[in-house]
């Protein structure tokens, strides 16, 4: 065990606290990286995480998150309120409703590629479902994964038809992609559910 000394009060009171080699390693390594004192980032990092987990997050949830939130960045998601997306989508739909279905296909496929390179596969990807689930318009977002089978279960997911149909498009090409065979699909507004198996 090595010791590190961290800031626990304004008046630079100092005391000592055990980390693995390792830890105090990365620790040095990383200030070092971003120009800062090993007291400043260790402080900083003790803050952010402290008052995370004081909000209700456990430390897997804060760096499942952060998972997320790096997807989010890489795949350049933009955020938008799921009433205007349902209302474009429907308007698409009514014009051109297979250049909507390719679109979505197209997205399904994108995001495919991504889990590949950056998770090795489904498995590992459903993962960050939970916390998915939490920025998703949805009443209930479920996905499963075991014994390579598939299972979406989505409520509350698009306020239209049309909305879910494009989404299902998505799922479907996604799965695809991933060596996996679309089994049942079943939509209804605000409703899709999607079986697969892999292949």
């Amino acid at each position: 065990m090595l010791q590190i000394f961290m800031s626990v009060s304004i008046k630079k009171d100092r005391v000592n606290i055990a980390v693995s080699k390792e830890v105090a390693d990365l620790l040095a390594n990383t200030a070092e990286e971003l120009g800062m004192t090993q007291y400043a980032l260790a402080n900083q990092i003790l803050e952010v995480g402290l008052e995370l987990i004081r909000e209700g997050y456990g430390v897997a949830q804060i760096r499942e998150i952060a998972k997320f939130y790096k997807v989010m960045t890489e795949l350049e998601s933009v955020p938008v309120p799921g009433r205007l997306l349902d209302r474009l989508i429907v308007e698409m739909y009514r014009e051109n409703p297979e250049v909507v279905a390719r679109a979505w296909c197209e997205a399904g496929r994108m995001l495919a590629a991504y889990i590949k390179a950056v998770f090795g596969g489904l498995e590992e990807a459903v993962k960050l479902v939970p916390h998915v689930a939490r920025v998703v318009p949805a009443r209930r977002f479920e996905v499963k994964t075991e014994n390579g089978e598939f299972l979406m279960d989505t409520i509350g997911v698009g306020y239209s038809l049309e909305s879910v149909q494009a989404t299902a498009s998505a799922v479907k090409c996604l799965l695809e992609e991933l060596n996996y065979e679309v089994k049942e699909v079943v939509t209804a507004p605000g409703i899709l559910r999607v079986k697969a198996t892999k292949k």
